[in-house]
């Protein structure tokens, strides 16, 4: 019995992967105008940044207050030290190098310890100067302007009536006492909410003004001006 002839088996070939197409991105064109523009600005933000870095990190010697004044008092050598420091432009300190001119003159205003000075806290003239004597008023916020009374600001010191028994005539025909004053200086008062002045008032004035100070009988006017 003859075996019937056997076919080669045939080994199937491999499918070949898909071939994946490369993409290209898209060229972008450059457009010298937009980078001449970007190479400006960058330029001049770095000009602007040179400039305030240079006033910003600059520093100088400036004039500070070592020791507390009283308004009206001379200044002193001692009373003054110098500070390195670097200053906002809307302040007008002033330079260590000018405090031969500062010793000897007087305090305008009460001057603070660890506070920079400025002209504006000094004058040529003692305090109170000839013909004037200087009182210290204590107020209670009634009594006058709220928060607009300042060194050196003129007003009008008001002497109210007393708490007698006053006729009607009398009330109509009484002329209230009047004073122009000058502010030396503004403190917190010795009692809660009450502001103690100091004011620079004519020689003949500061008694009254004392006395009626003391009987809580007088009321600040602030004057047109100040």
């Amino acid at each position: 019995m003859t075996s019937a002839p056997t076919t080669p088996s045939r080994t199937a070939s491999p499918v070949a992967a898909p071939y994946a197409v490369p993409r290209v991105a898209p060229q972008r064109r450059w457009r010298p105008a937009l980078v001449w523009l970007a190479v400006a600005l960058v330029a001049a933000g770095g000009l602007i940044a040179a400039a305030v870095l240079s006033k910003v990190g600059t520093t100088a010697e400036y004039l500070a207050v070592n020791s507390a004044v009283e308004a009206g008092s001379a200044i002193d050598r001692s009373d003054l030290r110098t500070v390195r420091i670097t200053v906002d432009p809307a302040l007008k300190p002033i330079r260590a190098s000018a405090a031969n001119e500062v010793v000897g003159r007087f305090a305008a205003v009460g001057l603070v310890s660890g506070t920079l000075l400025t002209r504006a806290q000094l004058t040529e003239m003692a305090v109170p100067r000839q013909g004037e004597q200087l009182v210290g008023v204590s107020l209670p916020q009634e009594r006058m302007p709220a928060e607009r009374v300042k060194a050196g600001a003129r007003v009008l010191l008001v002497v109210t009536a007393d708490d007698g028994p006053v006729s009607s005539q009398q009330q109509a025909t009484a002329t209230p006492i009047s004073i122009k004053a000058t502010v030396v200086d503004v403190r917190a008062g010795a009692k809660e909410g009450t502001t103690l002045l100091n004011v620079a008032v004519p020689d003949r004035d500061g008694p009254l003004i004392a006395s009626r100070a003391a009987a809580g009988r007088i009321v600040v006017a602030l004057m047109a001006g100040s």
